[in-house]
């Protein structure tokens, strides 16, 4: 894998229970980009992300952070380690403010910086900034979506995972999402992006490569550009209703 790579993801395997869901994965992340895991409901696209962080059991297979290996850290050393988690359950405290969720979980990043600070935070999420003294419970879908993806940067992490952000949103604010991913991962001290989603467009739009799983296992990787031009593929390994 190249040296570039912030994530590298060899022949992993795992499950739950007895039941095998991850068939040997290879992937990786470089260093500043943002990488889409697509495919049809049920083929293990966040099966991989929990495994990368460590929720899934890992069997056999390597990850490794910055060449660091994580597989026989739990999840909370994963994320000092410099791993961010945004679970498609979104876990919003009801009893929090929004400024309290972001400044209870805010912590340096493992070089000591605090690229990510709540104030930051709330300065790019203008609706997070108006919204400081709401309570998880008052909040919108929308709103909660954009709280929990603040809180994973304010623990200041190298790699971003993300685990279906738009699941259940409206499109006007799938489309918003999108231009705030944009603006985030173009700010020079971002951090890189694993990205889980079934909507192809919103994974289009805000990826420079793709990876489809089927079955568990690898069945496509290549650009975004590329993907998005082969609807044969799309079709045949995404499904049509995925865009």
């Amino acid at each position: 894998m190249p040296s570039d790579a912030i994530l590298e993801v060899s022949d992993l395997r795992g499950g739950y229970d007895a039941t095998p869901v991850l068939h040997g994965i290879d992937l990786e992340v470089p260093q500043g980009s943002t990488v889409a895991l697509l495919g049809r409901n049920g083929m293990g696209k966040s099966s991989t992300i929990k495994a990368i962080m460590g929720i899934l059991p890992r069997r056999s297979g390597s990850v490794r952070l910055r060449g660091v290996e994580m597989s026989g850290l739990d999840s909370a050393a994963r994320a000092r380690a410099g791993l961010g988690y945004v679970p498609e359950s979104r876990q919003v405290f009801r009893s929090l403010t929004v400024r309290e969720h972001l400044e209870i979980a805010a912590r340096p990043g493992i070089d000591g910086t605090v690229a990510w600070s709540p104030a930051r935070l709330m300065d790019l999420f203008p609706v997070l900034g108006r919204r400081s003294k709401a309570m998880g419970n008052q909040l919108s879908g929308g709103e909660q979506q954009l709280l929990v993806i603040a809180r994973a940067l304010s623990t200041n992490p190298i790699l971003l995972l993300l685990d279906e952000p738009t699941e259940g949103l409206a499109p006007s604010i799938v489309g918003e999402i999108a231009e705030l991913l944009g603006r985030i991962t173009a700010e020079p001290d971002a951090p890189s992006v694993l990205l889980v989603e079934q909507n192809l467009r919103f994974a289009l739009r805000v990826a420079q490569a793709c990876v489809v799983l089927v079955d568990g296992e690898v069945a496509y990787r290549g650009s975004a550009d590329e993907l998005s031009g082969r609807l044969d593929l799309q079709q045949s390994l995404i499904g049509v209703g995925a865009a």
